[in-house]
């Protein structure tokens, strides 16, 4: 495999697809990412730039994505995207690349038909669980790569080989020589007492288990919770944010979002476990915290049941307090915090990539 087109999202949200880009190009895959377009009249910066070897990106523009409610404007619109995104594969000296894609939107048939006049094979990524199997997306790819176990089961029981089942990869760099030390915590959270319960990301109403998370703090009003507030400015106030444990930090860099993580005593994830796309999705955030060998609290995502020897896990808040208790008694010298980093090194994005690699060679 010598080069690869990525479409994603935002570049600097990390999501999984961009964690895809990255994995191919750690292993020696030139890649051109592609952000989602953007319209005209928000004035992109479209130009060409490099993240770091073998790795650009890209933010191409349309006129506006309303157009696209009108019967042609999607394939004149798609053209103009896709003659963008192979007029800076060329200025790359990329040759018949792999085209992956998470979710083109009405973008979809134009795209993957232009992609396949150009000679390059259409990759789908199902990023997220999704009860209508994505019928529409995984048709229009030659192969459909699903980071959720139990999508990957139910796709390949309509469609069979054409999907194949990825872990997600993290980034280890930003980790790289740093140890959990919430004894000598990052500045942002100097001011947070211990213990700290901290969840890694930005805090989501629609993510989180709200009235567990805040019937947890409540019963234990020592214990302070701390999550991020979002890149964007449309960012949520938290609804515990009422609670005087309740911390919200602001968003960080990589290597000082590592530094924020390795301030936690624990990993906290009380995600939703009623949501079945969250239920059934692998969650990114467990692999930051293993990285480091933190102890873990979470409800028990399907996802989560393979780790039980590793983590803690709680449906109630009473379950979660006990859980948070014993992961606050692990010794630091525990043994259990080495296994957690040897098993975050198999999902660095580096492991990704040599997966990626064998499955698109």
């Amino acid at each position: 495999m010598k080069d690869a087109i990525v479409f994603g999202y935002d570049w600097e949200t990390a999501n999984a697809i961009e964690r895809v880009a990255l994995a191919l190009a750690r292993v020696g895959v030139k890649v051109l990412h592609c952000d989602s377009a953007a319209s005209a009249l928000k004035k992109p910066d479209v130009r060409l730039r490099q993240i770091e070897p073998n790795l650009f990106t890209f933010k191409p523009w349309v006129y506006s994505h309303r157009l696209n409610r009108l019967p042609a404007l999607p394939r004149i619109q798609s053209d103009m995207v896709v003659r963008q995104i192979f007029d800076h594969a060329r200025s790359l000296g990329m040759e018949k690349p792999v085209f992956l894609y998470a979710n083109l939107g009405k973008f979809l048939a134009p795209m993957c038909e232009a992609v396949r006049q150009r000679g390059c094979r259409p990759v789908h990524v199902a990023m997220d669980y999704v009860e209508n199997l994505s019928p529409l997306h995984v048709a229009q790819s030659d192969l459909t790569l699903a980071f959720s176990r139990t999508l990957c089961h139910r796709m390949r029981a309509v469609w069979g080989d054409k999907i194949r089942q990825v872990p997600h990869g993290i980034d280890l760099r930003p980790f790289r020589n740093l140890r959990a030390s919430p004894e000598n915590p990052a500045a942002v959270l100097s001011g947070v007492p211990r213990p700290r319960l901290g969840y890694a990301g930005a805090f989501a109403s629609d993510f989180l288990n709200i009235p567990l998370l805040r019937e947890l703090l409540e019963r234990r009003p020592d214990w302070n919770f701390a999550s991020f507030q979002a890149r964007t400015k449309q960012s949520r106030i938290s609804p515990v944010a009422t609670l005087s444990n309740a911390h919200s930090l602001p968003w960080q860099a990589p290597r000082e979002f590592a530094e924020c993580v390795a301030s936690f005593d624990v990993g906290l994830m009380p995600y939703d476990c009623s949501n079945t796309v969250l239920y059934n999705g692998p969650p990114m955030k467990l692999w930051d915290y293993f990285a480091l060998g933190t102890p873990v609290v979470a409800t028990p995502l399907i996802h989560l049941w393979e780790y039980e020897d590793l983590l803690f896990l709680g449906e109630t808040a009473k379950e979660l307090e006990r859980a948070v208790e014993t992961a606050l008694a692990e010794p630091a010298d525990s043994p259990l915090r080495q296994k957690r980093k040897e098993l975050a090194e198999q999902h660095s994005v580096e492991a990704l990539g040599r997966i990626l690699r064998s499955i698109l060679d």
